[in-house]
C-alpha cells in the first residue's frame, strides 16, 4: 500500500482543495502583492515544517528515555515526521523568490547598507539556498536512518543522541535564516532556542490531541496521558522563559538595532496578538496543567493540546509578519489561503502516514510497553 496516496474520501477532498488554495494564493497573490503573499506562505511553511521536525525530535527523545508516554503518541509522531519530504518541496517557492522576500537578496541592497555588506558572506543567495537544502537533507536523511533502527533500542539511541544535536543546531540556524534574516539589522541569541522549543511543544501537542482520539481509554493510557501533561508543562515553561528572556534582555539594553523588531509588535495593535500568545501559549495551559485531574482526562488534554497547536500557528504568524505591517494588526486573504492550502496537503500526507504507523504498532498500549520491557 502506498501511504503517500489518498485512501479516504476526506484525503481526496483535501488534496485538490490544498492544491487550489495554494495556486490561488501564489499565482493571484504574487501578481497583486508579491511580498505580502510570500510572507503569508513563509509563516505557514515555517509552522508545518516545525510540526514535522519537532515530531522527529520528540521521537528521538523517547528513544533515549523510554516510557509509556512515547508509545502513546508514537504513531502521530511518526506520521508527522514522515511529512518532511512534502515540506522540502514546499520550500521551492521561497527559494525561487528570495529577492522579493528578503531585502539582502536584492542585488543593490548591500551597496547602500554597511550592515548588509558586513553580513554579505553569510546572507548570500547561493549560500542561503545551500543551507536551506542542507537542512532538509539532514532532517530527511536522519529520519530515514533513525526510523530504520527505531525497533532496535541500541541503534535507535545512537541515532537519537547525535540526531538531537543536529536538531538543536539546524533548528537554530534555520529559524535565523528563514525568519530573523527578514530584518537583517536585528539579532537575538535566544531566538533559535525559542523556536526549537516551540516546534517540539507544538509537535507533542498535536500528537497528544490525535492520540486521545485513536487510543482507547484504560489505566495505562491514563497514566501515559498524565506523564505527557507533565512534559507539556515543562515545554510550555521553557518556551515562555526563553520568549520572556529575549524580550527582557532587549528591553534592558534598549538598543535601536534590537528594539526595532519589538516596536511594531508591542506598540501597535499587534500587541493584542502578543497578549493572545501570553494567554493561550502560556498562562491558560500552565494553569490547567497544574491540575492532576485535567492531565488524566482525555477531553481536557485534547482541547488543551489543540489550543497549543493553534497558539503555535499564531506564534509563527507573529514572528514573521508584523515587521512588514508596521502600522498595526492586519490580515490579508493570503494569510488564510496559505495555511489552508499547505495545511490541507500536509494533513493529506499525515493521515495516510498515521494509518500506516498505527498498522505496524501493537493494538494496545500495554502490548507496546511489554515489547519495550522485553527489548530492555
Amino acid at each position: 500500500m502506498n501511504t503517500w496516496l489518498p485512501r479516504t474520501r476526506w484525503q481526496w477532498l483535501a488534496l485538490p482543495a490544498g492544491v487550489l488554495a495554494l495556486l490561488a494564493c501564489l499565482l493571484l497573490g504574487l501578481f497583486r502583492d508579491p511580498q505580502q503573499t510570500l510572507l503569508s506562505y513563509l509563516f505557514a511553511f515555517f509552522f508545518f515544517t516545525g510540526l514535522s521536525v519537532g515530531s522527529l525530535a520528540v521521537l528521538m527523545v523517547h528513544a533515549l528515555t523510554g516510557g509509556a508516554w512515547g508509545w502513546y503518541i508514537r504513531a502521530p509522531l511518526l506520521a508527522a515526521a514522515r511529512a518532511l519530504p512534502l515540506m522540502a518541496i514546499a520550500l521551492i517557492p521561497i527559494l525561487a523568490c528570495l529577492p522579493t522576500l528578503y531585502i539582502w537578496a536584492q542585488p543593490a541592497a548591500p551597496m547602500h547598507d554597511h550592515v548588509l555588506r558586513q553580513q554579505g558572506w553569510y546572507l548570500a543567495s547561493a549560500f542561503f539556498v545551500v543551507r536551506s537544502v542542507a537542512y532538509f537533507v539532514l532532517w530527511i536523511g536522519w529520519s530515514f536512518a533513525f526510523m530504520r533502527n527505531i525497533d532496535d533500542p541500541l541503534g535507535a539511541s545512537r541515532w537519537a543522541a547525535s540526531g538531537l544535536v543536529v536538531y538543536a543546531l539546524t533548528s537554530l540556524t534555520a529559524s535565523v535564516d528563514w525568519v530573523v534574516s527578514l530584518t537583517p539589522h536585528w539579532h537575538s541569541s535566544t531566538f533559535g532556542m525559542m523556536v526549537g522549543t516551540g516546534w517540539i511543544l507544538a509537535a507533542m501537542a498535536l500528537a497528544v490531541a490525535v492520540a486521545t482520539l485513536v487510543h482507547d481509554p484504560n489505566e495505562a493510557a491514563t497514566s501515559a496521558l498524565h506523564d505527557l501533561g507533565g512534559v507539556l508543562m515543562a515545554l510550555v515553561l521553557a518556551w515562555s522563559y526563553l520568549a520572556f528572556m529575549q524580550y527582557l534582555t532587549i528591553w534592558i539594553a534598549d538598543l535601536p538595532d534590537e528594539t526595532v523588531w519589538y516596536i511594531p509588535r508591542t506598540l501597535t495593535t499587534w500587541r493584542w496578538l502578543a497578549w493572545f500568545l501570553i494567554a493561550f501559549h502560556f498562562l491558560i495551559p500552565f494553569v490547567l496543567l497544574l491540575s492532576r485531574g485535567a492531565k488524566r482526562r482525555r477531553l481536557w488534554m485534547r482541547n488543551l493540546s489543540a489550543m497549543l497547536v493553534i497558539a503555535n500557528l499564531a506564534d509563527a504568524f507573529w514572528l514573521v509578519v508584523p515587521s512588514f505591517r508596521a502600522h498595526g494588526f492586519a490580515l490579508r486573504w493570503t494569510d488564510l489561503l496559505a495555511p489552508l492550502g499547505l495545511g490541507a496537503l500536509w494533513w493529506c500526507v499525515y493521515a495516510g502516514q498515521l494509518r500506516a504507523a498505527r498498522a505496524t504498532m501493537p493494538a494496545r498500549l500495554e502490548d507496546a510497553l511489554d515489547m519495550e520491557r522485553s527489548h530492555g
